[in-house]
């Protein structure tokens, strides 16, 4: 059975001119998009999976899935856990299109908007980096923008900042495809402009999300990377 994918990447041009970037860089520039949020009825409650916390976001008809990810025997990892396992692993690793480069850590504020575009892009049933400018899209809300938000300004929750670096990668696929991150990673990776993004040495911090449509029973992933790059260190 053949499997159909939508993939699209983008990259930010311009780069975070402080010394060192931190996750307190990132969070201060998207910590009050958490408010905004929550103002306009996305919902997040804990569900109990025994051993780690596991989230379950519901907005409209689009529903985020964040369900346990078994890749061990009687282990169970959270989407966070998973998410970095598979891409430090591969970091780690020499690749086609790079060296092997540092880890990079996760960040709850860039999973914020990372959700918030998933979510509006399952909403509309779109796959793109601008948002859909409609209620779904948070940012351009809060932004009072005329348009859709671009991944940056999520990022950065400032209308055309680029001042934070960074990169965002979306798709689109059948619910039994690309199940986890480890799946979802090894995919992007064959990639040759998707490997560059993933294995860029200026990310420090990354955030993955994951919404199905009940609309077209599709999952909506996007992964956010951000940070500063190595040559300006």
């Amino acid at each position: 059975m053949k499997l159909k994918y939508i993939v699209l990447i983008a990259t930010s041009l311009s780069i975070v001119n402080s010394e060192n970037l931190s996750s307190n860089t990132i969070n201060s520039s998207v910590e009050s998009v958490k408010k905004s949020i929550n103002k306009n009825s996305l919902r997040e409650t804990s569900v109990s999976s025994g051993l780690n916390r596991v989230t379950n976001d519901s907005f409209q008809r689009a529903q985020v899935s964040a369900e346990p990810i078994s890749n061990q025997p009687n282990k169970i990892l959270t989407i966070s856990e998973a998410t970095l396992k598979a891409i430090n692993k591969a970091r780690s690793q020499q690749q086609l299109c790079s060296k092997a480069t540092t880890a990079v850590r996760w960040n709850e504020s860039l999973y914020i908007v990372a959700k918030e575009h998933s979510i509006d892009m399952a909403v509309n049933g779109k796959v793109q980096h601008s948002g859909s400018g409609g209620k779904t899209d948070i940012t351009a809300k809060r932004l009072k923008l005329t348009r859709g938000s671009f991944f940056y300004e999520r990022v950065n929750q400032e209308k055309g900042s680029k001042k934070v670096y960074s990169g965002e990668i979306v798709i689109r696929s059948s619910i039994s495809a690309l199940k986890n991150p480890k799946e979802l990673i090894n995919y992007w990776m064959k990639s040759p402009k998707n490997c560059k993004v993933i294995m860029d040495s200026g990310y420090s911090d990354v955030a993955l999300a994951k919404v199905v449509s009940n609309i077209d029973q599709k999952s909506y992933w996007t992964l956010l990377l951000a940070g500063k790059r190595a040559k300006d260190q």
